[in-house]
Parts: C-alpha cells; structure tokens; sequence
C-alpha cells in the first residue's frame, strides 16, 4: 500500500527526500496514516502529518519569498521553545525550505475565533463569546510577560525603519507599475505622510527598550496548549507560531497588533492594555504608564498602516496580468487603511 505522504505534490515529495535524512524520511513514509493541508499562505505551505506516535506540522517555505530572514525565523523559533512557547521544532532543512515539528491539537476550540479588526476607535462589543473554561486576559497578558523575558533577537528594526524600508520600496515599485488602483492606492500613503511621522514620534518618545517583538501576533498565529499537571486542574497556556517577521523592536507594536485584531470587550482591552504596559515599563524601570497608554492609538495606527503597506507591497509583486492577484491586495490595503484614524 503507497504511503499517504507520498499525495504530496511529485516535485515536493522528491525535495523533501534530497533533503531530509534518510531515517527520519524513512519513518515519515512508514508511521504518515494522513496527510491535510492546514493552510496555504503567501510565503509558506503547512501539512498536517498524523501518525500514530504523534503528528507532525510539515511545512514548506516558498523560495521567493525574500522579504522573510529565515535564519532569523529559526533563531527566533527556537528561543521561543527553550521557553515553552512554541511547538517544538524537529527539522529544518540546511536551505531552510522545509521545517517538521510538533502539532498542537486545539480540542477546546480554535483560537482563530478571537480573530476580529478594530481601529483605536473603533467601538466594541458589549459583549463576545467566551473561549471554554480559559480567562482570555490574562492568558494573553501571561504570553506578553513571557515573550519579553526571551532573548532579544540579533536583528533590530524601529518602528521607524520598517516604515522608511516599506516606503522605499513602494517608491521603487511605483516606477513599473501600470495599474490606476495601485497609483492612486500608493498617492493616498503618500499624502498621510505628516499623520504618519506624528504617530512615530509618539511612539519612539515613549520610551521603551527593545525586546523580542513576535510582530504578527494574530489570533492565527496563536494555539491555545492545555496540560494536567500531576493529575491536577487543567492548566492553560498560549503558544505562539509563524515567526517569520519576528525582530527585536518596540515592545507596544505586539501589543497593539493583539488589540487590534482580537475580538475582545472595551473592558477585556483596556484591562489588557493595562497589564501589559504595566509589565513593560516594570521590565524597562520605566514609570510612566500614562505615557505608554497614551501612545497605544499611534501604535495601532502603525500596525494597520504597515498592513495597509504590506498589501500594497504584494499587489505590486503580483504579475501584472493577475487581475485578480490586484484586485484582492487592492481590497486588503482599502479594508486596512479604513482602520486607521
């Protein structure tokens, strides 16, 4: 009987061979009952692996996609594991194209249901369906306070410097781009130029140090992991994955990007914000909480802005005759840039 690994894309299948040690691919071929795809992104591909052992998350990095530091990605991977924050990452290819690791079962649900978008002023629900038998504050805020205690990566970008290096590259994009929507798309950027320096003024007046950002820290990229400690109350923890934009950076963008796109309570957010800005300026032996809140609007300004930029980035990378391609980053960027204020 062929083995369920082997419905894997042909030309994935014999990479993967070339790349993996004989023995591990060997087991693979043997112990894989499954195969499913869990999703499909712009820079990478994740199969589900079920075996009876335990299953595995085979994922499959795209070659082009240049704008992720994979090393970065690893490195920042693993000190997330040695902290228990991630799933625990078996194999990475010498090319890093492929990463086998540990699969999270969510048997509670779904963290992905949090998954909402709010601009700062946005109003909030009186009210959300509660996640089973978890307290979603104060799992958030117990992630933010292990996060920052990991070590601060080897690369370090300003919320500054990510919007010069987007910006740089739209201008450089703009010179072959042909399509009226991507134009008037990018002109629009372009005129918020004096919102957007005010907005990174009030973020890097705040001072706060440095430290391990995630900077994408959606409910996608969040599994809620549950364990019996000798037999006693199940006990809960956030796990974080997909640290391809992972740097060292200002600690309030993760927070805002968590507010931002979190389905919670004007009450749930404010306690959130709170606890965390509490924990960082504790960290940093910095007291000016008011501060650090006062610049959580210009943070979430920020993140729905790089967002905004990033869609730009990729209806620009798109083939000029994938309409589609445009037309789909074009509603991303219109839907982001409606969140800012």
């Amino acid at each position: 009987m062929s083995s369920p690994l082997l419905t894997l894309p042909s030309e994935l299948i014999n990479t993967l061979q070339q790349a993996m040690p004989a023995a591990m691919y060997h087991s693979l071929l043997t112990q894989c009952t499954a195969v499913t795809l869990l999703n499909t992104g712009l820079s990478n591909q994740n199969y589900l692996l079920s075996c009876p052992s335990a299953d595995k998350v085979l994922r499959v990095n795209r070659c082009d996609s240049n704008w992720c530091d994979r090393v970065l990605e690893v490195e920042c991977w693993r000190s997330a594991i040695a902290a228990n924050l991630a799933p625990q990452l078996e194999w990475v290819s010498e090319d890093k194209q492929f990463y086998l690791s540990d699969f999270i079962a969510q048997p509670q649900g779904d963290w992905s249901q949090f998954s909402s978008m709010f601009g700062h002023s946005s109003t909030r629900p009186l009210a959300v369906m509660p996640h089973p038998n978890v307290d979603t504050v104060t799992l958030l805020a117990q992630l933010f306070a292990s996060l920052s205690q990991l070590p601060v990566p080897s690369k370090s970008m300003s919320v500054s410097a990510q919007w010069q290096q987007y910006a740089l590259q739209l201008d450089a994009m703009s010179q072959q781009q042909t399509h009226a929507q991507w134009h008037h798309a990018w002109q629009t950027l372009q005129c918020m130029n004096v919102r957007i320096r005010h907005w990174l003024s009030q973020l890097e007046s705040c001072v706060l140090l440095p430290i391990f950002c995630h900077r994408d820290l959606t409910p996608y990229n969040l599994l809620l992991s549950t364990s019996s400690v000798n037999s006693a109350l199940p006990q809960s923890k956030l796990f974080c994955i997909d640290y391809e934009y992972a740097i060292a950076s200002h600690p309030l963008f993760d927070l805002a990007s968590t507010v931002a796109t979190h389905n919670l309570t004007k009450e749930q957010t404010a306690q959130l914000i709170h606890k965390v800005i509490v924990q960082y300026c504790q960290s940093s032996s910095l007291t000016d909480v008011a501060a650090a809140k006062a610049a959580m609007p210009a943070a979430i300004n920020c993140f729905w802005l790089f967002s905004a930029m990033w869609a730009l980035l990729m209806a620009a990378n798109a083939p000029q005759e994938d309409t589609l391609a445009m037309s789909k980053y074009i509603k991303f960027y219109n839907q982001y840039l409606a969140l800012i204020h």
